[in-house]
């Protein structure tokens, strides 16, 4: 905490959702750390001036590099009150192989990792929610053994993003993780969970104020004003209307005039193919029932995807014979129309696809603020604990000797990839007890 501020650093920002919505919740995000050059930019672009951005891999970070990099803020590690961040999760999303051994996996140790290194108060993790199911459901578990090794007590909660003002069906699992020495100082068992908002918001309470468009088929990309783009994508335009809906208002908040209106071109054949979808209808497409999908307006949208960023098929405007567009998508994640993203087309579509939705992030924020202050009105709802894993485990805490608790985890993760599955939950137990640790 600084001058009564409570600070936060974001790992694997991406284009900020995250410390975007911390920021509306009131906290002050002193590092963030990326490795994609465009997403890093997007960031910079709407965070430099509060954030001091590190653009290089998460396995390459120690703590001498974390320390330097907060003493740029007049910030030391002591006093970082939460980590966020939102590992790459393509590898435990049911949309895929799902595969045990899929090096994206293991950068959730990486995010425990620096968890370790920091030891901040508390920390927020989002990934999807096929984490959960992922190799027979023992992921969960993983993390809660890692968690109480490093002395801190998890808890998690499936979310979907409709449920706080999100006009997106998106659901995706939040682990949350609050140091043992705080919980007890502040009589709380865990971290608990902002109770949804009473806010409901379609497609169209989102959208319905920017400008229609027209597609044409054939540009690859055009700005959504009736005319092909001719200059830069980016180039700003005038609101052709006052906003309808107070989702729109919050929306259009500091902003002026609208960027990022502009979306993919599409061939002959698929211009004719998406003017024969109705309003909310699916066409199928290589053996799926739904590849093909018009949004509605009077409906939630589906969760929104980093492949927005190779092929746009399954987000048709609504009414209007074309693709959504970048700020479309945008408002769909809860970006506000000042966000501005870096890079080609197709990387602002993928970077708002990977994003954790700003609102999402806000209530959690607040929710975690004041638990750690006492301050605050939210609602809180309960959230779940693992809390028969430790029970099950060896009393105390093994010693490690040179190894820390996540190098360990990194042995410990790597032989679950060949474990029978029906032995996982026994050797994270063993683990737990401090059997057949090695040491480096």
């Amino acid at each position: 905490m600084r001058n009564g501020k409570l600070l936060a650093l974001d790992l694997f920002c991406g284009a900020g959702g995250f410390s975007e919505g911390m920021h509306l919740a009131g906290w002050e995000t002193v590092l963030a750390i990326e490795c994609d050059k465009a997403a890093a930019e997007t960031y910079r672009h709407n965070h430099g001036s509060s954030t001091y951005l590190l653009e290089r891999r998460i396995e390459d970070v120690g703590f001498s590099t974390i320390e330097k990099a907060l003493d740029q803020q007049g910030v030391s590690p002591d006093q970082i009150d939460l980590v966020i961040g939102g590992p790459p999760c393509q590898g435990f999303s049911i949309i895929g192989p799902r595969r045990l051994d899929d090096k994206r996996n293991g950068l959730f140790v990486e995010f425990m990792r620096v968890v370790e290194l920091v030891k901040p108060r508390a920390f927020a993790a989002e990934n999807v929610k096929g984490i959960l199911s992922f190799a027979s459901g023992v992921m969960p578990h993983f993390l809660d053994a890692i968690a109480h090794k490093m002395g801190y007590r998890l808890s998690f909660i499936t979310v979907n993003a409709a449920h706080y003002g999100v006009p997106q069906q998106r659901e995706r699992v939040i682990f949350m993780g609050l140091r043992s020495d705080e919980a007890d100082r502040l009589g709380i068992e865990k971290l608990d969970t902002p109770k949804p908002t009473a806010k409901r918001v379609s497609v169209g309470d989102a959208i319905s104020d920017l400008p229609k468009g027209l597609a044409t088929p054939s540009p690859r990309a055009y700005r959504v004003d009736g005319q092909t783009a001719g200059g830069a994508l980016g180039d700003p335009m005038e609101y052709p209307s006052e906003a309808i809906t107070p989702y729109q208002r919050e929306m259009r908040r500091n902003s002026a005039f609208l960027t990022g209106h502009h979306t993919k071109g599409m061939s002959t054949q698929r211009y004719e193919r998406v003017c024969s979808m109705a309003e909310g209808s699916t066409l199928p497409s290589k053996g799926r029932t739904n590849a093909w999908r018009r949004l509605n307006s009077n409906a939630y949208s589906h969760a929104l995807q980093a492949h927005m960023g190779k092929d746009l098929k399954e987000f048709i405007h609504p009414t209007e014979n074309r693709w959504i567009t970048v700020r479309e998508a945008a408002r769909l994640q809860s970006f506000r129309d000042m966000y501005v993203f870096e890079g080609a087309q197709s990387s602002q579509l993928r970077q708002i696809g990977n994003a954790v939705p700003p609102l999402v992030a806000k209530a959690f924020g607040q929710a975690i603020a004041r638990q750690l202050t006492g301050h605050g009105e939210i609602e809180l709802l309960s959230s779940v604990s693992l809390g028969h894993t430790r029970m099950l485990a060896a009393a105390g805490k093994p010693n490690l000797g040179k190894c820390s608790v996540t190098d360990s985890a990194g042995v410990l993760f790597s032989k679950l990839v060949s474990t029978d599955p029906k032995l996982r939950l026994h050797v994270i137990h063993e683990w737990l007890a401090g059997e057949g640790q090695e040491s480096t």
